[in-house]
């Protein structure tokens, strides 16, 4: 009898612990998804096809992140009307989804799941306060297809938190701003302006000139004071033209190049043309540089340069010469063409050539 009773208590401390819900386990599969130090079996990856660099805005809440890209590290700048805050971005895939983990920003709220308290009338002295944990990092779900990410902002009675204080919507969603000219110009310019000083753009050129099928850029950069010294005339703008590759996405860029004497000064094209530059073309691997000069007696000059061992060579100078007081019967100006190559001037540097 003795033996059985042992035997029944056994059974029953064995029931009432298979019973016993798992509390633990239970609480952190609520938020386990913007939890810094989440246990669940995350990879970072490096999503090559996706375009993440660039602005994504939600303007109804009036919300931006600016995300760029530099040394295989995604950061970003996360601007609202009362704050901005810049640190490193994350991409994280589980399973079939893919999120970005914004690190550095604290929540706002985070009191967990609700006690009797909130609902109930419940005298103060019994109220036990909790202390409140602020989680720092953000997670958003990434949508390649609709090309955008979605911040779920509050949370509900179960597990109640606000993430971004500014948010005026439970799910935050965050579009990609396409880019204008404007923006462009303003890009490239702030680029360039921390490396090169004094100089402002004049033109610029879209266009794979390294063989990569991304597009990159051909910068004209005219220095913001006159130059006798170096033109020799009054009034006259030096130029210089750079090259920039893009890295993997836009607005990551690097300079690749650069050379001052390609260009001739703002107003020495002479007394019929005054400013020599006429454009820049890229296409199929190579660039040309198009200038004109003179007055009656005009030269035009396509200066072509191929990538090739990455780097630029000077692949051809084409030069059309034609003069007003050489016109035919039919009123044709008669053209002479002339053309260069590598037999004639040898294996030259884009940031060498002169």
């Amino acid at each position: 009898m003795k033996v059985n009773t042992v035997i029944l208590v056994f059974f029953i401390l064995i029931s009432c612990n298979t019973n016993k819900p798992n509390n633990k386990t239970a609480g952190n599969s609520i938020i386990k998804k913007d939890s810094i130090n989440t246990q669940s079996k995350m990879n970072l990856i490096t999503l090559n096809k996706i375009n993440l660099i660039g602005k994504w805005e939600n303007e109804k809440c009036h919300l931006s992140f600016h995300i760029f890209k530099t040394k295989n590290q995604y950061y970003y700048t996360f601007k609202s009307e009362i704050r901005e805050i810049s640190d490193s971005l994350d991409i994280i895939k589980e399973d079939k989804s893919i999120y970005l983990n914004f690190k550095g920003i604290k929540w706002s709220e985070n009191k967990g799941e609700l006690g009797p308290e909130y609902f109930e009338e419940i005298p103060d002295s019994l109220i036990q306060e909790k202390k409140e944990i602020l989680p720092i990092g953000i997670s958003a779900l990434f949508d390649s297809k609709e090309e955008n990410f979605v911040i779920q902002n509050y949370g509900n009675a179960m597990n109640y938190y606000t993430k971004l204080k500014e948010g005026c919507e439970k799910y935050l969603y965050f579009n990609k701003k396409k880019s204008t000219s404007k923006d462009t110009l303003n890009i490239i310019s702030n680029f360039l302006s921390k490396s090169i000083k004094n100089h402002t753009v004049l033109h610029w050129e879209k266009g794979d000139i390294n063989n990569d099928n991304i597009n990159d850029f051909i910068v004209v950069l005219q220095n913001e004071y006159p130059n006798k010294e170096l033109t020799g005339m009054d009034n006259s703008y030096s130029r210089i033209v750079v090259l920039l590759e893009t890295l993997e996405h836009y607005p990551n860029f690097k300079i690749a190049s650069i050379n001052h004497n390609i260009l001739e000064c703002s107003n020495c094209g002479g007394a019929g043309v005054g400013d020599p530059f006429i454009g820049i073309s890229i296409k199929n691997n190579y660039f040309s540089i198009e200038q004109l000069f003179g007055a009656c007696d005009k030269s035009f000059i396509v200066t072509t340069f191929k990538y090739e061992n990455n780097k630029w060579f000077l692949h051809k100078i084409g030069q059309d010469d034609y003069s007003c007081n050489q016109v035919n019967e039919n009123g044709e100006i008669k053209v002479i063409h002339k053309m260069k190559t590598k037999k004639d001037f040898g294996l030259i540097e884009f940031k060498n050539y002169k």
